[in-house]
């Protein structure tokens, strides 16, 4: 049985990362569990280095001098190779950022609260500040997370959404039957292209959680389960 999926997606294109993503028999947040799968997928699993989630739009950065502490934030950004980057989710969305000309890498974990936040786009812009990162040079990844199809939010929600969301033409939420669902994945490209990342250079994977929870964690689907799906994002 396979532990995790590498992103096919990247690989023709950027060969000094490695990026993977959990699969349901594997608990991210297992120590012995990472162990498992930085041995098989090649990642320096001494220096994974995770955040204590608060679903906020905190971006913390790591180096040298702060490999593997753990801290509150949603975001770890490095330009340091040999340090996996982890990200948990279980519905929310995982996203992977690759500066590919200045080598320099982030992970961003995207509830609705922290994409109301644009966590991703305070990503970048972290990134940019530190790194000297070009949007033009960046490619982002949205992984497994919950889509369209079965976010049903209340109708607030949405009209929260709106304030940020103003003058877009593309729809971020569906109707059915008279109740509303969030497209997180389409805010969340809104958010990355309104940080100027190019269309073609954004890679939506687009697999939902709780369409395939036979193969990823859920927290709806699975109620309210402890157990996430992990991200792992690593400069060689």
């Amino acid at each position: 049985m396979n532990n995790f999926i590498n992103v096919e997606e990247i690989k023709d294109n950027i060969d000094f990362v490695n990026l993977a993503i959990t699969l349901k028999n594997i608990d991210a947040k297992s120590k012995e569990d990472m162990k498992l799968v930085c041995k098989e997928g090649e990642f320096t699993f001494e220096n994974l280095s995770s955040n204590i989630q608060v679903h906020s739009d905190i971006v913390n950065i790591i180096d040298e001098n702060n490999i593997g502490e753990k801290i509150e934030g949603d975001s770890l950004i490095t330009n340091t190779k040999n340090v996996p980057l982890l990200i948990f989710t279980a519905d929310c969305v995982p996203i992977g950022i690759i500066d590919k000309k200045n080598k320099a890498i982030g992970v961003a974990h995207a509830g609705w609260r922290g994409t109301y936040e644009k966590i991703g786009q305070r990503t970048i812009e972290n990134m940019i500040t530190q790194y000297n990162t070009n949007v033009d040079d960046v490619i982002c990844v949205i992984g497994p997370s919950i889509g369209p199809c079965c976010y049903e939010v209340s109708k607030e929600l949405i009209e929260k959404f709106n304030t940020i969301l103003t003058n877009k033409e593309e729809k971020f939420y569906i109707i059915k039957e008279c109740k509303y669902y969030l497209d997180l994945w389409k805010v969340n490209e809104m958010i990355l292209k309104e940080a100027g990342v190019k269309d073609n250079n954004i890679i939506n994977l687009n697999i939902c959680t709780s369409c395939k929870s036979d193969e990823f964690h859920s927290y709806r689907k699975h109620d309210k389960t402890p157990s996430r799906i992990g991200m792992i994002l690593e400069i060689r």
